[in-house]
This record gives C-alpha cells, structure tokens and sequence, in this order.
C-alpha cells in the first residue's frame, strides 16, 4: 500500500512539474516573421516613391472631386454606351424594314 502510494505520488508530481514547467524552444520558433524589405536608393526606387507619394498627396487634396470625377466619367461612359446602342438597334429596324419590303 505505502509503496502504491509513492508511485502515484511521483508519478503526479512528475506529471505536474511538465505540465507547468518552461515552455519549450518549439513554441517559441513558431512565430515567423516575413522578412523586412531591403530598401535599396536607385534612381527608380527614388521616382516610384516619389510619384506615389504624390499621387497620396494628391487624392488627399481633393478627395472629393476625385470621387466625383470617376463619377462624372462613368456617367459620361454611360451616355456614350446608350447612344451607341440606340444607334445600333436604329440600324438594326432600318435593316428589318429593308428586308420586309
């Protein structure tokens, strides 16, 4: 019985001392991280940033008009693709009536 009792007991404080011990280096490794990108200065790393940061200080100015513009522009893409159509099926009844008589 005393010996039972000692097996168990160890085998517990065994079972406790792992599972609340250090974590391990695999946890730890887990966590990947992208690596960073090199920033190189060449003339065209140089334009790109540039021509983008313009382009962000632009959208920022007018941020407004900018919408509105591509609004306006599809409005006016719109128009054009109707008349288009119209036109189409205008040439298309003319051909009918050419044909029915």
């Amino acid at each position: 019985m005393k010996n039972s009792s000692i097996l168990i007991f160890s085998t517990l404080s065994i079972f406790l001392l792992t599972a609340c011990g250090e974590k391990t280096k695999e946890d730890q490794t887990n966590t990947i991280e992208a690596p960073k990108k090199t920033y190189l200065d060449n003339p065209t790393n140089t334009y790109d940033s540039r021509v983008e940061a313009l382009n962000i200080a632009n959208t920022l100015q007018n941020p407004v008009n900018t919408y509105l513009n591509g609004r306006v522009d599809a409005m006016s893409l719109a128009k054009g693709s109707v008349k288009e159509s119209n036109e189409r099926t205008d040439a298309q009844d003319k051909a009918l009536e050419a044909l029915m008589k």
